[in-house]
């Protein structure tokens, strides 16, 4: 690009802007020195009839110096966020095998062990119904009605039996609860201790995930308690 402008008799302002919004289409960046050399030549083959403004001189210097300017921060920032990245990372990595509370319902029983959930009601229920699943068959472990609640946190426990009393294998389960009120049977959310597994980064929420189930994934800022 360089010597077609060389060999052109002069080159007004208005070319030289048409030829910049060209050449910033193109796939090839505009660096300092080529930005230089088309400067020098376009002052060097510049219309004497026409010569360029001074205003439009220094436009065109203060435009490639923001350009410049902003291209670095740009790179600053993708530094910054690949650093903020890995720190993450390292302080999920410090999670995997202890338990955070999340709301789902998702955790790692049986085998007769006790596992803990609650179940917030700020309006109370006059009925609740508090199931345990096998998420990998969707098949009904453990299933118990309770009376009227009030208004307020209901915990919830489970033995690791099923309902004829057995144990039953230890593994991943769901906890589910839903509850009667004014004659409706609605769903309530579930929040349990669960074990943190693995955890990954999730390039499109750009935030950390952490494996609380077989497979089973929550966000970071899902967490509203971290245990042992």
């Amino acid at each position: 690009m360089v010597d077609a402008l060389a060999t052109t008799n002069y080159l007004t302002s208005d070319q030289y802007a048409d030829q910049q919004m060209k050449s910033g289409s193109g796939d090839d960046e505009l660096g300092r020195d080529a930005f230089l050399t088309l400067l020098t030549t376009q002052l060097t083959n510049q219309n004497p009839l026409d010569p360029m403004d001074n205003e439009a001189f220094v436009a065109q210097l203060a435009q490639f110096s923001s350009v410049e300017g902003i291209k670095g921060m740009q790179a600053s920032l993708e530094e910054m966020a690949a650093g903020m990245r890995q720190d993450q990372m390292m302080a999920g990595a410090n999670l995997v095998g202890k338990t955070v509370a999340v709301e789902g319902g998702f955790f790692e029983g049986g085998n007769g062990a006790m596992s803990k959930g609650s179940v917030n009601l700020p309006n109370g229920a006059e009925e609740l119904i508090v199931s345990v699943y096998d998420p990998k068959t969707g098949d009904l472990v453990f299933r118990e009605t309770r009376g009227r609640q009030t208004p307020g946190r209901v915990d919830l426990n489970w033995d690791g039996r099923n309902n004829y009393g057995q144990p039953v294998t230890r593994g991943g389960y769901l906890m589910t609860a839903n509850i009667v009120r004014n004659g409706k049977l609605e769903t309530a959310p579930v929040t349990t201790m669960a074990q943190v597994k693995s955890v990954k980064w999730d390039p499109q929420a750009q935030q950390l995930s952490l494996e609380v189930g077989d497979g089973e994934f929550i966000s970071l800022a899902a967490v509203d308690r971290i245990g042992i």
